[in-house]
């Protein structure tokens, strides 16, 4: 009798601890948001005559930026309402966003520890302290490092997708331009009567524009993951009767972007982020950089860079 009591209180104790574990590990108390909003303008004096602007944002992200869609939000729409105030947004312009800003968005949500962790080993512990069920997981299948990247990008990518496209095609809508919105690693990633969807297959690295209405313009852009400078067609697009030409690459060790006119001779600068992202990518090499540590920038000063370009009606 006595070792059958025994029993039962061990197992209501480690129930206990268990239950306790599970409702602290689903716990994320709000945590104070404070982020560098600043933003600073690279632009030619506007033309007499054009036929629109391409504008280049090279948002100064941190890992906080992406608690919420809420705070990407903010940064970005700072940055917007900048161009806006100096005249650079219109119905003929190209907004561009870097490579990657949507993979981010698996970060969405986690305990405030994980995004002021120093090192990877930190990230990692906090994000199976965090995740009960990615860590049941990680212990059954052994997961390393890049299969732990991944795992967590499937777990999330339905709430990803979704994300993506109500904060992009909203900010889209909101400053009716057309948003060129970065791209996103998504599994299988497909449009469905509008909607972007996440499957079960192998990952794939999409790249969406949305109209000034708000709504997916085009077909989606997909590259194989990871990235193969041999498997990447350019992605075209079309702002009135400009037509723009998106090309990627990786070779300089970490993702970045160019646009160029189709029929005229202006390229952009490249794009890419800022700030302080150093989440290795599942599948990458871990040479590669989502924020480069030396890279041409525009300025020197703090914040987020917004390069404009206009576009000669000659």
């Amino acid at each position: 009798m006595t070792r059958k009591l025994s029993i039962l209180l061990v197992s209501l104790a480690v129930g206990g601890c268990l239950l306790a574990f599970l409702i602290w590990a689903e716990r994320r108390p709000p945590a104070h948001y404070l982020s560098d909003l600043r933003s600073v303008i690279s632009s030619e004096p506007a033309l007499a005559q054009s036929r629109g602007n391409l504008l280049l944002i090279r948002p100064q992200l941190y890992p906080m930026d992406y608690q919420s869609p809420g705070h990407l939000r903010l940064k970005l729409t700072a940055a917007l309402d900048n161009a806006r105030n100096a005249g650079l947004l219109g119905p003929d312009t190209l907004v561009a966003l870097p490579e990657h800003i949507g993979t981010w968005l698996l970060a969405r949500g986690e305990k405030v520890e994980f995004y002021q962790a120093r090192s990877r080993r930190e990230v990692r512990d906090w994000l199976l302290l965090g995740n009960p069920l990615l860590a049941i997981e990680a212990l059954l299948l052994n997961l390393d490092a890049e299969r732990l990247d991944e795992a967590l990008l499937r777990m999330k990518a339905e709430q990803m997708a979704e994300d993506y496209q109500q904060l992009f095609g909203g900010l889209a809508r909101e400053y009716q331009v057309t948003l060129l919105a970065g791209s996103i690693l998504l599994p299988e990633p497909r449009v469905e009567d509008g909607q972007l969807r996440s499957g079960e297959g192998p990952l794939r690295n999409l790249s969406l524009v949305f109209s000034p209405q708000g709504t997916i313009q085009g077909s989606p852009h997909l590259e194989p993951w990871p990235w193969r400078a041999d498997a990447t067609p350019a992605q075209h697009l079309n702002v009135g009767a400009l037509q723009y030409r998106v090309e990627r690459d990786w070779r300089p060790g970490y993702p970045q972007s160019s646009v160029h006119l189709v029929g005229g001779d202006m390229s952009s600068p490249a794009l890419f982020l800022r700030g302080r992202l150093d989440w290795p990518i599942g599948g990458a090499s871990r040479a590669i950089q989502l924020i480069p540590d030396e890279a041409e920038h525009a300025h020197q000063a703090p914040g987020s860079h917004l390069l404009n370009v206009w576009i000669s009606s000659e």
